[in-house]
């Protein structure tokens, strides 16, 4: 059973909602900055405040203090946000996470009281730890709605299951359905979800973190990969109210500082498109070229051109050593991008208004 909270959006004004912060501190501040957040405007955070970023605890405890300051801010809960449960139900494999996740709010926490987790020897010592020394902000993590229900919208982190009383919907599916576009759903409002990374459906197309707005699915779906690809970004959608109907747009940060100006203009070939997203990076080798060779996906029967530098042998076959833009971006004299990766021969990878893809270097 989900918790939803019903909240009443005001007719006029700004509706912002941030999801998947990931304990990324500086770019939410920048971000709210960025869109002139003020108490005056209705904001929401979809889920997944903790992990993967540097300072999930510095995220929780801004977004608390966001909300003490104005009764227009909501958070609704992320998988992320509930990891800690696995502690109270005395999980064994808890401690292989806090090793193998140093970002952690878990890690956090007792890094805060310095201590180790060489200092516990089990899970049950481990929860009365939490319990006592920071209680008070796992409490607020699990009081968090899984839903806030609103005349238009419905804000949930990942997703509702595709059923008529949709309200029915799973816990698990609410907090974690992964490729939530993919699917269908019966709720007669627009859903807004985080969770999966907008990039993942992109698999054909140019590499672009920006959020999927597709009113016809009553869907609109908008974590930019922050913290979990290493080019993705921090998105805001930014709902303007209006009785003749509301009008819909985004904007978002980076960590990109590095911006060049084009000097010459590319236009990629027309099969010059494609992402390599989590989890199919297997492919076969087809033709080795000289800078970026052709690859077939084996999950998604999808030929993508792979940047050699980032094909990996490995065991009879190639594997792909990150998530990857497979695709060139088309590029005139004058605009402006960020530099994301300029170490690799004959082609650099950029950033422009949230699409990545690769230009040759002379265009630099």
């Amino acid at each position: 059973m989900i918790r939803i909270q019903k909240i009443a959006l005001p007719e006029t004004g700004r509706v912002l909602v941030i999801s998947d912060i990931h304990g990324d501190l500086t770019l939410f501040q920048r971000l709210l900055e960025k869109i002139a957040y003020t108490p005056e405007d209705t904001l929401i955070l979809n889920g997944d405040l903790c992990e993967r970023g540097p300072s999930s605890l510095g995220v929780i405890r801004y977004a608390r203090k966001l909300m003490d300051s104005s009764s227009r801010v909501f958070i609704t809960e992320g998988n992320c946000d509930r990891l800690i449960h696995h502690v109270f139900d005395n999980d064994p494999t808890v401690f292989d996470h806090l090793a193998q996740h140093p970002h952690s709010v878990m890690n956090e926490w007792i890094e805060e009281q310095g201590k180790t987790i060489a200092d516990f020897d089990s899970v049950p010592a481990l929860a009365a730890f939490y319990r006592q020394t920071c209680g008070d902000e796992i409490d607020w993590l699990f009081s968090l709605p899984t839903a806030l229900e609103a005349d238009h919208y419905l804000f949930i982190h990942a997703g509702i299951d595709d059923r008529a009383d949709w309200r029915e919907t799973s816990h698990r599916s609410a907090v974690a359905i992964p490729h939530f576009y993919t699917r269908t759903h019966q709720c007669e409002k627009n859903v807004v979800v985080g969770h999966w990374p907008v990039v993942n459906y992109r698999s054909e197309a140019i590499t672009c973190h920006n959020p999927i707005i597709a009113l016809d699915k009553r869907m609109i779906c908008i974590d930019g990969g922050n913290q979990v690809r290493f080019d993705g970004q921090l998105n805001a959608l930014i709902i303007e109210r209006n009785p003749q109907g509301d009008r819909i747009r985004f904007a978002s940060v980076d960590h990109f500082h590095k911006v060049a100006t084009i000097t010459q203009c590319y236009t990629p070939p027309a099969d010059f498109a494609g992402t390599l997203n989590y989890p199919n990076y297997t492919v076969r080798l087809l033709k080795r070229g000289t800078y970026f060779s052709l690859c077939e996906n084996i999950a998604l029967g999808l030929t993508q051109w792979i940047k050699n530098e980032y094909l990996e042998k490995k065991n009879d076959g190639f594997t792909a050593a990150d998530d990857l833009s497979c695709s060139g971006l088309p590029v005139c004299t004058g605009d402006q991008v960020a530099v994301v990766d300029d170490g690799c021969a004959g082609y650099t990878l950029i950033k422009k208004e949230g699409s990545v893809g690769w230009v040759p270097k002379q265009c630099l």
